[in-house]
């Protein structure tokens, strides 16, 4: 199934655009108020979604600010967002949604 075809009534119909963009970081938020993603991983994953609209940052601009490879930001990220015993469904489902879209922004195969 395409990603058009997996949209539910909340997701935004433009891929990556602006209202794709505010609605992943407040998903990102809101799993850093419930304590389901770390601090240092809701500094990642709010980097990662505001350069998904161009693709992903580049291999520099993620050697400068965080001192690893394109491959391993996108790891740490998919860390970041790996469920954890203790969240509920809802925030299960956020952190797929955004795991799946980021790795489809960032061209992660």
């Amino acid at each position: 199934m395409s990603r058009v075809e997996t949209q539910t009534a909340d997701e935004p119909e433009e891929a990556f655009g602006t209202e794709w963009l505010r609605l992943a970081l407040r998903r990102c938020d809101l799993l850093a108020q419930m304590h389901s993603v770390s601090s240092d991983a809701r500094w990642m994953i709010s980097f990662a979604i505001q350069w998904a609209p161009f693709g992903g940052a580049g291999a520099a601009e993620l050697l400068e600010r965080f001192g690893v490879s394109r491959r391993r930001f996108m790891e740490l990220v998919f860390d970041g967002l790996a469920p954890k015993a203790t969240d509920v469904q809802k925030l299960r489902a956020m952190k797929s949604y955004l795991r799946t879209s980021l790795a489809e922004a960032w061209d992660v195969h």
